[in-house]
């Protein structure tokens, strides 16, 4: 697992904690048993359906700024331009707002 996937574990797994909505005895697990009940439960607790709807209730949506949310644009696109956008966003792991963030970023330096 990487930084990045210890990082989400830890918050699923104090998000349970928090939830206290299991009460299961004890046992030790390794390998794909234990990845797959831990997966089972991280759902429970979040009330999701996915491992990746789990993490999104978990971790909440990340702020930009430590203190204060910053401004809100809103822009019209061209149809052609929105599917490079997903297409590069889907390629990347991530969303279609910080595709966009990264270019503004790139073009302003």
């Amino acid at each position: 697992m990487t930084n990045r996937d210890d990082a989400i574990y830890e918050a699923l797994v104090e998000r349970l904690h928090e939830s206290g909505s299991y009460h299961g005895a004890a046992a030790i697990k390794r390998g794909e048993d234990a990845a797959l009940e831990g997966q089972q439960l991280l759902m429970q607790a979040t009330g999701t359906a996915s491992l990746e709807d789990a993490m999104r209730v978990a971790l909440g949506r990340p702020r930009l700024d430590a203190d204060v949310p910053g401004p809100l644009w809103k822009v019209r696109a061209t149809r052609a331009l929105d599917n490079k956008v997903r297409l590069i966003a889907d390629r990347l792991g991530t969303s279609r707002s910080a595709v966009i963030r990264a270019a503004v970023a790139a073009y302003t330096a």
